[in-house]
């Protein structure tokens, strides 16, 4: 009994060193490309033809998307709202969560199976067919011609492209809201500044960028580090869409607790201040 315990327990904490020998690995990684970017220069041009790159690949999934994430919030809390007689609360709340939460984290995990995997499948077939390999063998150092502007170009785009889909959120709420909730429009955009601030704007921008940078780092980890043939691009494809879902749950996670005390903290020291000089 004793020994098939051990056995579950072993297989059960296999996943999660995995999970945490990955994590390592690519901060190591995030760390290298970093570095490199420091100490050369001369990428703006293929920065900028890869954020072309996947705006233009992704743009209308998240476009479709994020027309649906608002919509499905705004039905919701409009369920929720009407049994307290409060719709008129209905649209600070929500363009709030759809800001700060639900918009970042959905659109967030589209991004990891567009961007990511697509990033993920080229270097990974670049490893495996051995041009990396040439690459180095020719005296280039493969992250400064690869993997930095891969890096930046998925960072830079991922980032538009959450605002791109946060705004259409917040707008087709709005459709939303008049067309099937009966919601009049002007009563639904005059609540938005009462929840919706220049501090909600901020928490959505800072998850964008997280959410954006474990996407990049991710995916151009994995791609780079992969082995095995074919077979190891589909592996290294399937693992970096996992990783990356993971660690934007976790990165969610730390980032409202960190906001949130940042937030709590930032009212506080305005109070001691205003108590004293006002």
């Amino acid at each position: 009994m004793n020994e098939l315990l051990k056995k579950g327990f072993e297989k059960s904490i296999d996943p999660v060193m995995d999970v945490l020998h990955e994590f390592g690995g690519a901060w190591i990684f995030l760390g290298k490309v970093i570095k490199t970017f420091r100490r050369t220069s001369g990428y703006r041009k293929a920065i900028i033809q890869q954020v072309a790159e996947v705006s233009t690949r992704t743009i209308s999934t998240v476009i479709f998307a994020g027309i649906f994430v608002g919509a499905i919030l705004v039905l919701q809390f409009d369920t929720m709202l009407r049994r307290f007689d409060a719709e008129a609360l209905l649209g600070g709340l929500n363009t709030s969560a759809t800001i700060r939460e639900v918009g970042p984290l959905i659109i967030s995990f589209l991004l990891a199976g567009k961007v990511g995997a697509y990033t993920t499948a080229e270097l990974a077939n670049m490893r495996v067919t051995e041009q990396i390999d040439a690459i180095e063998s020719l005296g280039t150092d493969p992250i400064q011609y690869l993997i930095i502007p891969r890096f930046f170009g998925v960072v830079l785009s991922s980032v538009v492209l959450l605002a791109i889909g946060l705004s259409v959120s917040v707008v087709g709420a709005i459709l939303v809201a008049q067309s099937f909730g009966g919601i009049n429009i002007y009563q639904y955009i005059a609540s938005i500044p009462r929840f919706a601030g220049a501090w909600t704007l901020f928490e959505g921008l800072v998850r964008s960028t997280i959410f954006s940078t474990i996407v990049a780092t991710v995916s151009t980890f994995k791609g780079y580090t992969a082995s095995g043939g074919a077979r190891g691009v589909g592996k290294a494809v399937t693992q970096s869409a996992i990783y990356i879902n993971i660690y934007i749950v976790l990165g969610n996670f730390i980032s409202s607790s960190l906001l949130e005390w940042i937030h709590d903290l930032t009212y506080f020291v305005i109070g001691v201040f205003e108590r004293i000089f006002l």
